[in-house]
């Protein structure tokens, strides 16, 4: 039997009963996947998937939750501009060849070969995953323009 005293205890009870599983969710809902459940589980998207995203505007990507760099799609097909975060930009072109898109910066990089990603879609979100290193996720894709050169300081 509940009596005035018992009842807000019984009641923070079921309150902390009840929101167990819902924090469980929450964190479960923010969790990165690993590089191995990207690559099993994630969509790849197509080329024209890709462009039809991003044609005429940036994608901004993070690794563990930092700014890794951001890309704009504002030139001809095939061509992009590479922003880290220090504002130095390199020029690119990107080639596909499933389920790879590559991108050469040519010299810009010391004339190594092309860097080559998947461009996966894994529940709602966008990420784009390397043959090496760490998964980049795409934080936003909007029409924010690139203003490359190094970033001043006061």
């Amino acid at each position: 039997m509940t009596t005035p005293r018992t009842a807000p205890r019984l009641a923070g009870a079921l309150v902390a009963l009840l929101a167990a599983p819902l924090a469980a969710l929450a964190g479960a809902e923010d969790a990165e996947p690993t590089r191995d459940q990207l690559a099993a589980e994630g969509r790849d998207l197509s080329p024209e998937e890709w462009q039809a995203l991003v044609g005429g505007r940036t994608v901004w990507y993070r690794i563990s939750g930092e700014v890794w760099g951001r890309e704009g799609y504002r030139g001809a097909p095939g061509q992009v501009t590479f922003q880290f975060p220090d504002g130095e930009c390199l020029e690119a072109s990107w080639t596909y060849s499933e389920p790879w898109f590559c991108f050469d910066f040519g010299e810009a990089l010391g004339g190594g070969p092309p860097h080559c990603f998947r461009h996966l879609r894994h529940g709602d979100r966008l990420w784009a995953l390397s043959r090496t290193g760490e998964p980049q996720s795409i934080d936003r894709i909007d029409a924010t323009p690139l203003t490359c050169g190094v970033d001043p300081t006061s």
